[in-house]
């Protein structure tokens, strides 16, 4: 049996994971991306990338909510969210560098790409509680 260290960030993960591709579905549709576009925006970002990086987003995040907690238990938990919040924030900004683009989806990549960064921070946020009143 998986401890609950490493069932919460894949529940999180693969819940931001899902989230994630219902998302992206929806806005393709939502602002008609197909043909030449969708592959354009599937070579830029593949659907695999958008299922394995919420999950691999939020093991990394328990590993540093466990680390900072075991370093300072005091100011450690508050500057883990803090820095997990900030980090996506950041990582949001990399979508600026994504080149190469169908020219009639240039600029809509910002409202595919940016929200997504939010949703493992988000999923690992609204899981915590969840596994927290789990009794070791």
């Amino acid at each position: 049996m998986l401890k609950k260290q490493m069932i919460h960030p894949l529940a999180a993960g693969i819940f931001a994971a899902i989230v994630t591709i219902g998302y992206a579905l929806a806005y393709e549709k939502a602002t008609v991306i197909e043909g030449e576009q969708l592959q354009s925006l599937r070579e830029a970002i593949p659907m695999l990338h958008l299922f394995i990086a919420p999950i691999v987003g939020c093991i990394l995040a328990s590993a540093g909510f466990y680390l900072a907690q075991k370093v300072n238990s005091k100011w450690g938990i508050f500057l883990f969210y803090f820095l997990f919040a900030g980090l996506s924030i950041l990582t949001s900004f990399g979508i600026f560098s994504v080149y190469n683009l169908h020219e009639e989806i240039q600029f809509t990549i910002y409202g595919y790409a940016m929200p997504m960064h939010y949703f493992p921070f988000l999923s690992w946020v609204a899981f915590k509680p969840l596994f927290d009143s789990i009794k070791k």
